[in-house]
């Protein structure tokens, strides 16, 4: 089931791929573009550093007993330059799973989980823009 993000911007999307087949950029490179330009947003953002790199297991004890699938922005960039993204939907699923997994591990009110409802909530609103 497509997450209500891609829902409702299936109309700028189709908007969007018709231009961009007028303008002679294929709909692929478009889409690389933008999931480039949002992550390069969401990495220079204040309450970016916790999810800028994987969580170490060593250092955070516990996070892998909790955390089933870890996602984090390096991941994403590292996944995003071998062409892994092939839809909206796989790389909004994959940026909602690291603000998913630090509401599932860290408390609302400590400094990771309130980065992580700032960023979730950075995300949404440029992805919504986008």
């Amino acid at each position: 089931m497509p997450s209500r993000l891609v829902v409702h911007l299936l109309p700028v999307l189709l908007t969007t791929l018709h231009l961009l087949q007028a303008n002679g950029e294929s709909p692929r490179k478009k889409l690389q573009r933008s999931h480039r330009i949002i992550l390069m947003e969401m990495e220079s953002h204040d309450d970016a550093w916790p999810f800028l790199e994987p969580v170490n297991p060593r250092l955070v004890l516990g996070y892998r007993k909790i955390v089933k699938n870890p996602m984090d922005f390096l991941t994403m960039r590292e996944k995003l330059l071998r062409g892994g993204y092939c839809s909206c939907d796989e790389f909004a699923a994959d940026a909602q799973l690291v603000f998913d997994n630090c509401q599932l591990f860290n408390e609302d009110t400590s400094a990771v989980g309130m980065a992580g409802h700032s960023m979730r909530k950075f995300f949404e609103s440029r992805w919504l823009d986008g």
